[in-house]
């Protein structure tokens, strides 16, 4: 499995309503593609949102996101050292 990056900003603050909304988008999709959320950070303002995931590679993580209806600004493989 290799980590995954999801950089993902808003016009207006994202409100509990819709991180819980995209939430439950993706975990079926996440789960079909044997992909996991690590973790994911929000800015304080609630504008930037970066989202830490495992999956077999990035083409499986775009279409994860992709098939849940999930639009982000980068999507990138990253490394932990």
């Amino acid at each position: 499995m290799r980590q995954v990056i999801m950089e993902k900003t808003f016009p207006e603050p994202a409100s509990d309503e819709l991180v819980d909304k995209m939430r439950q988008a993706t975990e079926v999709c996440f789960e079909i593609n044997d992909m996991r959320r690590v973790v994911t950070y929000a800015s304080a303002d609630r504008l930037r949102f970066i989202c830490v995931m495992e999956a077999r590679d990035l083409e499986t993580a775009r279409r994860a996101l992709e098939s849940a209806g999930m639009t982000y600004d980068r999507l990138w493989p990253a490394t932990s050292f």
